[in-house]
């Protein structure tokens, strides 16, 4: 496996850009580097699902009820800061944000802090399983983020919250 390098993150504005396989390189090599034997780790959203956007890295820290501060200053060692937000997630709940440089590419990094078996870490399993057994649902939500960017809403908070009724539609579906 290729070494990656923690580099600072850069808040860029919401692109659409085309799936690639590296994706899930990278994001194996940055579970590897954080591996630890109090945590587990998920690689989800659309760079792990084979779905065109941002190309940004989404992996979940999955760590046992009361190790939320250990899990964040595990991450912190690491060099990950605070949410690039004007609205980040509650601290009871942080995304921590870093970029790597693997094979002499940058990637944008946001990772999550989720504490295991919650309801939050078997959506995030559910809706992954879910895009990628259905293609259909896959080109769909690709046509959903290329109309978001076409409507002018590339600020990565608005873009999120505008492809979000696309995710909710599928999990309202399940019961967790």
């Amino acid at each position: 496996m290729e070494k990656i390098t923690f580099t600072q993150y850069q808040l860029l504005s919401a692109s659409f850009n085309p799936w690639r396989p590296i994706f899930i390189d990278v994001a194996d090599a940055i579970i590897a580097e954080l591996k630890h034997p109090d945590f587990e780790f998920l690689h989800f959203g659309s760079s792990s699902f084979k779905v065109a956007g941002k190309g940004i890295i989404d992996i979940s820290l999955l760590y046992q009820p009361g190790a939320l501060e250990v899990a964040i200053k595990h991450l912190n060692d690491f060099g990950f800061l605070k949410q690039h937000s004007s609205k980040p997630f509650p601290d009871t709940r942080p995304r921590k944000d870093i970029a790597v440089i693997y094979l002499d590419e940058t990637f944008q990094v946001h990772l999550h802090v989720i504490e295991k078996n919650s309801i939050e870490h078997h959506k995030q399993s559910h809706f992954k399983a879910y895009m990628l057994a259905n293609p259909p649902a896959r080109a769909e939500y690709e046509a959903q983020k290329r109309r978001v960017l076409e409507q002018g809403l590339s600020q990565q908070d608005d873009y999120g919250k505008a492809k979000s009724p696309f995710v909710k539609a599928i999990l309202d579906k399940q019961v967790f």
